[in-house]
């Protein structure tokens, strides 16, 4: 088989796959208690924010947030094709799959954690305690409320990643910050 024979099968074959999802979210996720729990997830962290946000830092802030957002979500579709995790339970059958959770509750927690604890000290102390909570009581939760079944990872290795994460993003948004030209008033 040349590759545009191998790419044909295998559109068909996640055809299938896609129509074979709908299906069972239609019948088995769809308006359960764990679905509300995730459309939650998804809509209650933007609503807080907005609440929260200090408007004057607004732009690094919520370039914080994206760039975790666009990672969390990369490194979650990678982690779901080597088989490290599945989401019995989805608010949607489409990718991105843990849509509450790579970008609702992970970017916004980490865009308060941001705005809040300015310098480096006060912030490595929020992110440890911030990262705590979601690798050793959200995530357990999310395992109990069958949203996500862990195959081959460990909460050890989030709490690692957030803590990576958190610190580089933090670190090149730091150095945007000195880079940028200073802002000149003509009024």
């Amino acid at each position: 088989m040349d590759k545009f024979e191998y790419m044909w099968k295998i559109a068909e074959l996640e055809e299938k796959v896609h129509r074979l999802d709908k299906e069972g979210w239609l019948q088995n996720e769809f308006l359960t208690w764990q679905w509300w729990v995730l459309g939650i997830f998804l809509i209650v962290p933007w609503l807080i924010w907005l609440r929260m946000v200090d408007k004057k830092r607004i732009i690094p802030i919520l370039l914080f947030g994206m760039l975790f957002l666009i990672v969390t979500s990369l490194l979650d579709n990678i982690g779901l094709q080597f088989r490290f995790w599945k989401y019995p339970t989805q608010l949607m059958p489409v990718i991105p799959r843990a849509l509450p959770f790579d970008c609702s509750m992970v970017p916004v927690a980490f865009m308060l954690v941001y705005q809040y604890f300015r310098s480096w000290k006060s912030y490595c102390f929020a992110l440890v305690v911030v990262t705590v909570l979601f690798a050793f009581v959200g995530e357990p939760f999310s395992i109990w409320a069958e949203l996500v079944v862990y195959i081959k990872w460990k909460y050890i290795y989030s709490f690692i990643y957030y803590i990576v994460l958190g610190v580089l993003i933090r670190f090149f948004i730091e150095k945007l910050i000195r880079c940028q030209a200073p802002h000149v008033d003509k009024s």
